[in-house]
């Protein structure tokens, strides 16, 4: 994998695009609530949070995230002490390859640098595969953080401690 570097504005609409079709691939995206335009507007995330992006060898954006610390424009529920992530996509033909893991762990390294000492995320209650990857990389459901964005939809709240030695 290539190191995730700061999205470039000429990336806006591929990496826009990724995300997009890794959600709706992925069912996240179940019918056209608007998120779709949300999550494919690269340049505002880009305006109010970090957006990075994962390149293939042929220089194309095959994975991104959204880092947004507490008190930023993207944060939904980061507190003090806590980095947010937002918007992890990887595109469905890199699937299995170990970008999003590598990803979440290229945020916690983030979080560290800036001296947080907690990662946090939401993830949508219909979304088993993201919810068992977050799992299984240390995050704990918080569910006394839980939001209800939208009628049936449920966002939960995940949250892993960061240790100084890693």
């Amino acid at each position: 994998m290539h190191p995730p570097v700061l999205v470039a504005p000429e990336e806006f609409a591929a990496v826009g695009a990724l995300v997009v079709r890794a959600y709706t691939e992925g069912g996240v995206l179940a019918g056209d609530d608007g998120y779709a335009a949300v999550l494919a507007d690269t340049a505002g995330r880009a305006a109010g949070a970090a957006v990075y992006v994962v390149h293939d060898d042929a220089g194309g954006p095959v994975a991104t995230v959204t880092l947004s610390p507490h008190g930023s424009s993207y944060a939904q529920v980061a507190g003090p002490g806590e980095l947010e992530f937002r918007m992890l996509a990887v595109d469905p033909d890199s699937a299995g390859q170990g970008l999003g893991s590598a990803l979440v762990e290229f945020c916690a390294d983030q979080a560290r640098a800036r001296g947080d000492h907690w990662l946090v995320l939401c993830v949508v209650d219909t979304n088993a595969a993201a919810i068992r990857l977050y799992q299984h990389l240390g995050f704990v459901h918080r569910p006394e953080r839980d939001r209800q964005v939208g009628p049936g939809v449920r966002l939960l709240v995940l949250t892993r401690a960061l240790r100084a030695d890693r």
